[in-house]
C-alpha cells in the first residue's frame, strides 16, 4: 500500500467506525439530526423506480428505517451497509426472525463488494462527507464496481442552501447539476438524471435542513 493509500484511509477512517459507532452509541435516534420516519422521499422514489425483486443496497444505513419499510412492502433482495456496528446489531435486533432476510455489512464502506451487481444504490447522507477529489474519487469506484448497468442511484445530500457541517465534520454541498457532473466525471461514465428535488427535512429537534435528492441511471 502506498503512502498516499495510507492517508486516503486515514482520511476516510476520520469520517468511519469509530466516529459512527460512538454516535450511534451515545444517541437515541430522537436526538440524531438525520432520523427520518419510514415514510421517506427515498422509499417512495425507489419504489416507483424498481420492482420487488430488484436488489437494493442502502449504503450508511445506520437504523434508518428504510430498508425495514422495503422489507414490509415485499422487496427481497436487501443489503444493510455502515461502519457503525452498533446501530447494525441495533437494527437487527429490533426486526427479529425478519434480519434474516437482510443482508449485512459492518465496516468500510468503500470496501463492501456486492455478490451480485445491484439495481440501486441508495445514500442519504454519506456521500457529502466524501470532501476531496480522493475520497470522492474512491466512492465512485466503489458505486461502478456495484452497479449494475442501468441501474440506479438515489444519493440526497445537503444542499448549496444547506449546512455547512454534519455531526461535526465538514461537508460538500451540491445541487442538481453539480451532483449529476460529479457523477458523470468519473471515467467517461454516463448517468442521466431522472428525478431531482430540493427537499426540507426537519429534524427530530425541529430544524430545518435542505437536502438536494437526485435518482439517476447508468446509461
Amino acid at each position: 500500500m502506498t503512502e498516499e493509500d495510507h492517508t486516503s484511509l486515514d482520511r476516510q477512517g476520520t469520517h468511519g467506525e469509530n466516529h459512527w459507532d460512538k454516535r450511534y452509541r451515545d444517541n437515541d435516534d430522537t436526538v440524531l439530526s438525520w432520523s427520518e420516519g419510514s415514510e421517506s422521499l427515498s422509499f417512495k422514489w425507489i419504489v416507483g423506480a424498481v420492482s420487488k425483486t430488484s436488489l437494493v443496497v442502502d449504503i450508511g444505513a445506520g437504523r434508518s428505517l428504510l430498508l425495514p419499510t422495503l422489507l414490509s412492502a415485499g422487496y427481497k433482495h436487501l443489503t444493510h451497509v455502515d461502519w457503525a456496528k452498533s446501530a447494525s446489531l441495533s437494527l437487527q435486533n429490533s426486526l427479529g426472525s425478519q434480519s434474516s432476510n437482510i443482508d449485512w455489512f459492518i465496516g468500510d464502506l468503500m470496501r463492501w463488494q456486492a455478490k451480485t451487481p445491484v439495481d440501486l444504490w441508495h445514500d442519504r447522507a454519506v456521500f457529502h462527507f466524501q470532501t476531496d477529489d480522493t475520497l470522492i474519487g474512491n466512492y465512485l469506484k466503489s458505486v461502478h464496481q456495484n452497479v449494475e448497468e442501468n441501474g440506479y442511484i438515489l444519493l440526497a445530500t445537503f444542499h448549496l442552501d444547506g449546512p455547512e457541517t454534519c455531526s461535526g465534520l465538514p461537508v460538500m454541498r451540491y445541487d442538481e447539476s453539480s451532483l449529476i457532473a460529479t457523477l458523470q466525471s468519473f471515467d467517461g461514465s454516463n448517468w442521466v438524471a431522472l428525478n431531482s428535488t430540493v427537499w426540507t427535512h426537519t429534524t427530530p429537534a425541529g430544524r430545518d435542513q435542505k437536502f438536494q435528492y437526485l435518482l439517476a441511471q447508468r446509461r
